[in-house]
């Protein structure tokens, strides 16, 4: 079986070689569908980073009015507390606010002014709500409007939060399906490209092939080498991107450190080298091996 085995990877590896000029162009052209391929990953881990990062900015604040009692306002952090969907709950007083008010305008000339003119503290208490779970905001923002001190408090802010956390995944879905549509796309080429390969091989191979019928050659050994072929091609095709991928990497890494600070592109795939490895040469692999099967079901009849 060894031998056998060894054989027929000759004999694909014979042909692989021998169509130097188709070999080279259906491998380019797979490349392509796997650098694609890749970047549509890139993209995928980005504009996760990208809404993890706003959803873990946002959060649900409720400012109360003027007259609100401190108490009521603290018995409601308790009782928001004990909430499973709450991870913490904050809360900032009035002069907690003021402070940290000026504390932001320092060095503000116009804001100082003003503020040293009014005799009032014009800012609100308010209790600042952060979930365990982003998609947990809408319940803690029914709770805060169905709550028995809902009359104490002025206004909820999350709704405006929630547009643009659905804008920028509307975004970032819209980014990933053309880009999936574009490698859906390029592969189709790919399987053709490599299927008219494999079509011209069996053509060129029209005696050898009838030869190895008439001294009796069986299913594995006339069929499996344009297998093998196919599988080269995808082999050869993923090895490359690979090895255009991560140094293209490392060249955009670092811009892409100044644009989106703490998200570290090379860090991640360099982390998860093993898993991108294996899905590359898996996909390539199986590319090629499936554009074969087709052509030798359409053109070769054992």
């Amino acid at each position: 079986m060894r031998k056998a085995f060894i054989r027929v990877f000759k004999t694909g590896w014979t042909s692989f070689k021998r169509n130097s000029y188709l070999s080279l162009g259906t491998t380019g052209v797979m490349t392509l569908v796997l650098l694609l391929f890749s970047g549509l990953m890139v993209v995928n881990f980005l504009s996760n980073e990208i809404v993890r990062g706003i959803e873990n900015q946002i959060d649900v604040s409720a400012y109360f009015k003027e007259e609100a009692p401190e108490e009521e306002i603290l018995q409601m952090k308790t009782d928001l507390e004990k909430l499973p969907d709450v991870q913490s709950v904050a809360y900032i007083s009035r002069t907690q606010a003021l402070e940290d008010f000026k504390s932001k305008n320092a060095g503000k000339a116009i804001i100082e002014q003003s503020l040293a003119e009014l005799d009032f503290n014009p800012l609100q208490a308010s209790l600042v709500v952060k979930a365990k779970d982003p998609q947990n905001y809408v319940s803690i923002v029914q709770y805060l409007e169905g709550n028995k001190y809902r009359t104490l408090i002025d206004k909820i802010t999350y709704y405006e939060n929630e547009i643009v956390i659905k804008k920028v995944q509307n975004i970032s879905n819209g980014i990933r399906n053309w880009g999936l549509i574009a490698t859906l796309v390029l592969a189709v080429i790919a399987i053709l490209v490599t299927f008219n390969t494999i079509r011209l091989t069996i053509y060129n191979q029209k005696q050898e092939i009838e030869i190895m019928r008439l001294v009796g050659g069986s299913y594995w050994h006339v069929k499996a080498p344009y297998l093998i072929e196919g599988g080269l091609y995808g082999l050869f095709a993923s090895l490359v991107t690979i090895v255009i991928f991560y140094p293209s990497l490392y060249a955009i890494s670092s811009k892409f450190g100044v644009l989106m600070p703490g998200i570290n592109i090379l860090a991640y795939f360099g982390s998860n080298a093993l898993q991108y490895i294996s899905i590359i040469l898996l996909a390539g692999i199986l590319l090629g091996v499936l554009s074969s099967f087709v052509a030798i079901r359409r053109f070769l009849r054992v």
